[in-house]
């Protein structure tokens, strides 16, 4: 299409059929880098007492671990068959692996932040299960899905609760800060999993959680600066939403509003220094210590110990802290001893600690047992929490978020205690509140934010939005390079231009269309125009071939109708509903009004 003028209608409420629609249940699943879960509240508890959200224990380990959520791990039958997930999936496989019968099977473990750190996400990526083995991550993703709705209609009838599918409004949680790409992704591998796409809310995690702190009474929060805390949530404040999860960071900043309703004064923004590189700081330290191959060989001869090691080692990070005098003792799985005396057969765990000047006085390892000094196991912490401060530090450079009063540390890694005593520190003139149930915030605010869809009312925009089309060529202001091959009824045209529907760092409303943009035809008998969506990082891009422009989609509009040839167009309006965009097209000949939705995956 190209852009005829640039004539804007007035902004208008869209009237989505999710939030009129009628419901009796909202059901949350909060799909994790580490761990995975589920919350649901009826809307009658909802309107009782919000907080009362049912949530389930998950056993792990025979029994021996009760977990508020599961593992992200699912595992898949030789021919692609959804075999198990969680906890089950890691046991499971450990089993196969002693058995000597898990070479033709697929186990994906913490696979999430392959949606972070790819950027060109398609339907037919693949992901690559513990064995190399590839299939396609839509399916690996589907699947997980489907578990969790599953295993939550089944919970729901064991507690008597009879329900209808088209009785549910279900609610996935997805980072801020994740692209529009990923949220398709998760959005299409949802509807796989069978959850119809008009019942499906995508709730932003810092989002959520900030819906589950704004019900909280002071006494269910641990605050590390003294005060009237409950001023956070009154009108006219500020604050800080920080959640810290295994993989990703997700922050946003947020303005109480007299209604009580909540406006983003800063767009969101993270990134990947969650709970898991402590993880993988853990295995570096072993690793060194007892050497690369005996560690790696650990790792794959030894599933079920690897995973017990970590699941332990989630338990202890969390009582590491900055006032920790005496030195930590870690206990560690025999066979781990054992790999290293067959692949090391004339040394000692001693020796090799001893001539390594970096542990030599920070550690000992006996049998089983390993004792550091509470120094070295900080370090093991300090890329983490200073990639996380510093981050912060940075934010509150900008005067909208300089005003925030409060930080709110939500979030499973926010369970650390290094983590909240350096932000403390560091922030003295901030009250930092910390929910006692930090780890379920996200879940448990998603379900909030499944019964109140409306409570965000602004968000700021992270790119610059629009759509590429050709203007009248303009000699003075175009450069040659762009001016159009073909000429359009006998005038030339300017080609690659970046079409402006919401422009970066602008505060947009939720819900609310955008003022709309005219397109025409191209050609007398075009009956379809496919238009390209365009980002950008700058503000005010020219054209879609400038730095910083990325095509991030597409989109068709139908106008069979040729009669009029040239003298036929559309209004396109884009709006910023809940955590994706959506595209109102209207034609102008036959005020017919239709839903063009953005294709971000090709």
């Amino acid at each position: 299409m190209e852009l005829q003028v640039s004539q804007k209608t007035q902004p208008r409420i869209l009237k989505r059929d999710l939030k009129n629609s009628p419901y009796i249940l909202v059901a949350a699943l909060d799909f994790g880098t580490t761990y995975s879960g589920y919350a649901f509240s009826s809307r009658l508890e909802y309107t009782k007492n919000p907080l009362n959200i049912s949530t389930l224990v998950w056993q792990a380990g025979s029994g021996n671990l009760a977990s508020l959520k599961t593992s992200t791990c699912v595992l898949f039958k030789p021919d692609e068959s959804f075999d198990t997930f969680g906890f089950e999936a890691e046991d499971k496989y450990a089993k196969l692996i002693d058995d000597d019968k898990h070479h033709d099977w697929f186990f994906f473990r913490r696979f999430k932040m392959s949606l972070y750190e790819q950027k060109d996400i398609t339907r037919s990526m693949k992901l690559y299960a513990q064995n190399q083995k590839p299939m396609l991550a839509m399916k690996v993703f589907a699947e997980a899905v489907k578990y969790l709705k599953d295993h939550l209609l089944g919970t729901c009838e064991k507690r008597g609760l009879e329900l209808l599918m088209s009785d549910v409004r279900w609610v996935l949680t997805v980072p801020a800060i994740w692209n529009d790409r990923a949220k398709q992704f998760m959005r299409e591998c949802a509807q796989q999993a069978g959850i119809p796409g008009y019942q499906l809310v995508l709730s932003l995690e810092a989002e959520a959680a900030a819906m589950f702190c704004k019900y909280l009474p002071l006494k269910d929060m641990t605050v590390g600066k003294g005060g009237d805390n409950l001023a956070v949530f009154r009108p006219g404040s500020r604050y800080m939403v920080v959640d810290v999860g295994g993989g990703t960071v997700d922050i946003t900043v947020h303005e109480v509003l007299p209604s009580l309703k909540l406006k983003e004064v800063h767009m969101a923004n993270g990134g990947d220094w969650g709970g898991t590189t402590v993880d993988k700081e853990f295995e570096m330290l072993l690793s060194e210590i007892l050497g690369v191959d005996v560690f790696n060989k650990f790792k794959q001869k030894h599933v079920a110990d690897y995973l017990e090691l970590q699941r332990s080692f989630e338990t202890k990070k969390r009582s590491i802290s900055s006032s920790t005098d005496a030195k930590i003792t870690f206990t560690l799985p025999i066979s781990l001893m054992e790999t290293f005396d067959e692949i090391l057969p004339n040394k000692t765990v001693a020796e090799k600690i001893s001539s390594n000047k970096k542990y030599a006085n920070n550690l000992t390892w006996k049998m089983d047992r390993l004792r550091i000094k509470s120094e070295l196991a900080q370090t093991m912490f300090r890329q983490s929490v200073q990639r996380i401060i510093d981050h912060v530090v940075e934010l509150m450079k900008h005067p909208e978020v300089e005003q925030a009063q409060a930080i709110l540390l939500v979030g499973g890694y926010s369970e650390c205690p290094l983590l909240q005593t350096d932000i403390s520190a560091k922030f003295p003139d901030k009250r930092l509140i910390i929910p006692h149930e930090a780890g379920l915030a996200v879940l448990k605010g998603a379900v909030i934010n499944g019964h109140e869809l409306d409570t965000i009312t602004e968000r700021i925009s992270r790119f610059t939005y629009g759509t590429k089309c050709s203007t009248p060529f303009i000699p003075e202001i175009h450069p040659v390079e762009k001016k159009s091959i073909m000429k359009r009824n006998g005038k030339d045209y300017c080609d690659d231009v970046f079409s402006v529907h919401a422009t970066k760092g602008e505060a947009i409303a939720v819900w609310e269309s955008l003022e709309s943009i005219q397109y025409n035809v191209a050609f007398p008998s075009q009956t379809s125009a496919h238009v390209e969506i365009y980002i950008s990082t700058n503000s005010s891009p020219e054209f879609v071939t400038d730095e910083g422009c990325e095509c991030i989609g597409s989109l068709v509009i139908e106008m069979p109708d040729t009669s009029k040839g040239l003298n036929r167009g559309a209004d396109v309006q884009f709006t910023f509903g809940g955590a994706e965009i959506e595209v109102q097209v209207k034609d102008r000949d036959s005020a017919e009004e239709q839903i063009a939705y953005l294709n971000f995956l090709g």
